[in-house]
Parts: C-alpha cells; structure tokens; sequence
C-alpha cells in the first residue's frame, strides 16, 4: 500500500495536477504543451495583450507563481524544470526566455522589467536572482521611490551555470559556459567559458 501511494505522488498525481492546471488556465492567453506535470497548481497571471506559452514535457514543482504584465511574454521551452517558489515576473514590453532543458532551483527570482534570455541547457541554481531594474536614486531631493527605475535586459548564454545565491544585475550578458560561483554579484559581463567568483565576481580560471 505505502509502495502504491509513493508511486501515485510520483507519477500520476503531477500529471493530474497538470491536466488540472491546463483546464484551469484555458483560454486566459496561457499556453501549455503535452506530458505537463506539477507538484501543485500554479499561480498565472496574465494581462490582456501579454502571453505565457509553456513547452511540452515541461516540469514544475510546488509554490510556481509567474506574472505577465504590460505587452510581455513569458515562454518556457520543451523539457524544462523548474523547482518549488520560482517566481517569474515579465512587465512592460519585456519578453522572458527561456530555452530547452534548462533547469531552475528552488526559490529564484526572475524580476523582467526587461527582458531575460537563458539559454539552452542552462542550470540556474536556487535562490538566485536575474535582476533587470533597479531604482533611480542620485537626486537627493526626491526619495528612491519617486525617481523610478532603469532597465536594461540580462542574457545567459547556453550551458551557463550560476551558483546558489547569485545576484546578477541589469544589462549583464554570461557569456556560452560560463560559471558563477556561489553568492555572486555579477555586475560585469562574462566571457564564455570564464569561471568566476565574488563581489564583485571576478574570473579565477576559464573552463578547458
């Protein structure tokens, strides 16, 4: 009995949860490709004039929240899996991409006041945070919270890995293969197959 119940949770309860979310999300300008399971339902929201298009055999854990603000778009490729609290935010014109078989640790933020790129067969670990805006702040006469925000796209090339906890901050491109190490702050473009590390993160050595 414990051995049918293990496989149920395992098997086809997220694949009913992901007929389930299908239903859910019909016709509200959400897309969804065949063989989708999920821990749980997630929480889509959608503006009129925006689009979310999920790929097939696309996999998501508990706790998934994505929003679609403005006229931007969130599409996530084929084969892709995405673990539990991952929060994706598109806004404004920006488009989130993200391409096939990546994967994305639990807890990461992607904050698309421009847009995102992830390339293929990228690994994205938790926590991690893919930052597009950040708050105006030089005239002292007004507070952070009047001056608005700049924006400027992130991009990760394919087979790039970025460690728990990383920060990277707006207008940033890492470059085909690079890897970040943990609790960086990448605030600096990288080459491709650059490893780096730090706060700022700096190359230590380039992958052979």
């Amino acid at each position: 009995m414990i051995q049918l119940t293990q496989f149920y949770i395992r098997n086809f309860r997220p694949w009913l949860l992901g007929v389930y979310t299908r239903i859910v999300y019909s016709g509200s300008r959400v897309e969804i490709g065949k063989r989708f399971r999920t821990d749980s339902i997630p929480r889509i929201i959608v503006d009129k004039g925006c689009v979310v298009k999920i790929g097939s055999n696309v996999e998501f854990r508990r706790n998934i929240e994505i929003r679609s603000h403005g006229i931007s778009k969130i599409i996530i490729g084929n084969n892709v899996r995405i673990d539990r609290g991952v929060r994706l935010l598109a806004a404004n014109t920006a488009i989130i991409d993200i391409n096939e078989k990546v994967r994305i640790g639990l807890y990461s933020v992607f904050n698309g006041g421009d847009s995102i790129t992830v390339g293929a067969k990228s690994l994205v670990s938790g926590f991690v945070y893919l930052q597009t805006s950040m708050h105006g702040f030089a005239q002292k006469s007004l507070s952070v919270q009047e001056q608005g925000y700049n924006h400027a796209p992130v991009v990760l090339e394919q087979d790039t890995w970025l460690g728990t906890h990383v920060v990277v901050l707006p207008g940033i491109t890492i470059g085909k293969g690079a890897v970040v190490g943990s609790n960086a702050v990448v605030s600096k473009n990288i080459l491709s197959y650059q490893v780096v590390a730090g706060i700022p993160a700096k190359p230590i050595k380039e992958r052979e």
